[in-house]
């Protein structure tokens, strides 16, 4: 009734010996002495700190960096049509900029302020954040000389103010 083929037999007995060879070498291998090699630089950082402890995803023989920057985005506070005005040039060290600021001018309408970079040509959402603030979501920026647009109507005049952002990273 359970009479098994030949053919069969030796498949069983072949796939048994595969197994135990090589459940033996994975043993072997993870039961054997082995120092790891560990540079000066590294050595030298863990006496430093040692009770720091490094990213799991990391090899144990590299140092993580202290700190990143941040290079996808930063912000910039720019006030419409005030008295102080602020400096029309600003340095971004990232590929996008977030503008931020008030409105001094009277009855515009955040629904109103148009912003353009007019390097790439990307027109950027702007939302009004009440009491007469807006921000805008993020407007990429192209490495070196952009220059943003920001239109609105004042008093019944269109008043367009030029921004010119330098991007030196991205």
């Amino acid at each position: 009734m359970f009479k098994r083929a030949a053919s069969e037999i030796q498949f069983i007995a072949i796939t048994f010996i595969l197994v135990v060879l090589l459940g033996a070498r994975t043993f072997a291998s993870l039961t054997e002495e082995g120092e790891a090699e560990i540079s000066q630089e590294t050595k030298s950082a863990m006496i430093k700190e040692p009770n720091t402890r490094a990213p799991a995803s990391l090899p144990p023989t590299t140092v993580a960096p202290q700190r990143v920057d941040s290079s996808l985005h930063q912000s910039a506070d720019i006030d419409l049509n005030c008295s102080k005005k602020k400096s029309s040039a600003l340095e971004i060290h990232a590929g996008y900029v977030q503008l931020k600021g008030k409105s001094c001018a009277r009855g515009v309408r955040m629904g109103e302020i148009q912003i353009v970079n007019k390097s790439n040509g990307y027109t950027a959402s702007v939302f009004d954040r009440g009491s007469d603030k807006y921000q805008t979501d993020l407007i990429q920026l192209q490495p070196g000389e952009n220059e943003i647009s920001i239109r609105y109507e004042n008093a019944g005049q269109k008043v367009e103010e030029i921004i010119r952002v330098s991007s030196t990273k991205i």
